[in-house]
């Protein structure tokens, strides 16, 4: 497993805000947006791409997941603040940004408030508006009843990531191993039992559940309910990529964000499924962010 460069600082509110550093370190520089439930350490699964392409990757835990501080009432909205205190903080005036998965909310967040920031944007099977009922319809049932659920009912949220769970899984993350892999397609797990892929996903859980899943509690509710990012304001050009054969987020989702971003471009891949994307054509999808800058 890549060694995982974790270090964190105090914003001007006080919080810390801790980060993880893949790829070449005095490379190019991309922030990565980590799924759900996770943390920066997500980012090791494209280090060794980054570093053949001369990338460095900077991976925010967001508050409450990791080690970055909680901030209650945190919107959607907000995170952008936050990224571009980090980016202050280091120094870095432009660079490339990627959300994958339940990270592309926050990263079109940023696409929206960070505009003249950013020098490429990419969403990789981004979880889509689940607020929205034709979107949330295209979630496979168990998914689709547990984020309606999770929005008519938030006290599921504290029931599912409250008591003793966060405290199990952040000591054996590998429980969730088994979840994982339900329904996947072969792709999926093909990649997963490569290398030391399924091993920083495990680390990524622990990382979540550190802080009683204040993060995974949150996300749940911010997913559920209207993210109030204006999509028509955001005309920078947005690159898209998503495996057709994703029982996670399905591409239903990766459509929508082509259909209402003006500056979409949408690549699918047959076959491919959630992890097996990112994990298979972490060099392609990365050569992207240079192409465009």
């Amino acid at each position: 497993m890549p060694a995982s460069n974790v270090l964190s600082f105090r914003n001007a509110d006080g919080r810390r805000i801790a980060w993880h550093e893949f790829g070449q370190p005095d490379g190019r520089p991309v922030f990565y947006c980590h799924g759900f439930p996770s943390s920066g350490r997500e980012a090791a699964l494209l280090h060794q791409p980054a570093t053949a392409l001369g990338l460095r990757l900077i991976a925010p835990d967001r508050p409450g997941y990791g080690g970055s501080d909680d901030q209650p009432g945190l919107e959607l909205r907000d995170w952008p603040t936050d990224l571009a205190a980090l980016a202050d903080h280091l120094g870095i005036e432009r660079f490339a940004l990627l959300g994958l998965s339940g990270g592309g909310p926050y990263a079109l967040a940023c696409a929206w408030r960070l505009p003249e920031r950013l020098s490429a944007r990419i969403l990789v099977c981004p979880l889509g508006p689940v607020y929205l009922q034709e979107v949330l319809a295209a979630m496979h049932r168990p998914a689709r009843s547990s984020l309606a659920l999770a929005k008519r009912s938030p006290w599921l949220a504290q029931r599912l990531y409250g008591g003793p769970t966060p405290w199990l899984l952040a000591r054996w993350p590998g429980l969730v191993e088994h979840v994982r892999t339900l329904n996947l397609p072969s792709k999926d797990l093909t990649a997963l039992s490569a290398g030391d892929n399924q091993a920083i996903l495990n680390s990524t859980i622990g990382d979540a559940m550190a802080r009683g899943a204040r993060g995974a509690r949150r996300d749940l509710h911010l997913y559920t309910h209207d993210w109030r990012i204006p999509c028509d304001a955001i005309h920078a050009p947005i690159s898209i990529w998503h495996g057709e054969a994703d029982a996670t987020v399905p591409p239903a989702h990766a459509r929508w964000y082509r259909d209402h971003l003006s500056g979409a471009n949408l690549t699918t891949l047959p076959d491919q499924g959630h992890f097996s994307l990112p994990i298979h054509f972490g060099e392609r999808i990365l050569r992207g962010l240079i192409a465009d800058d």
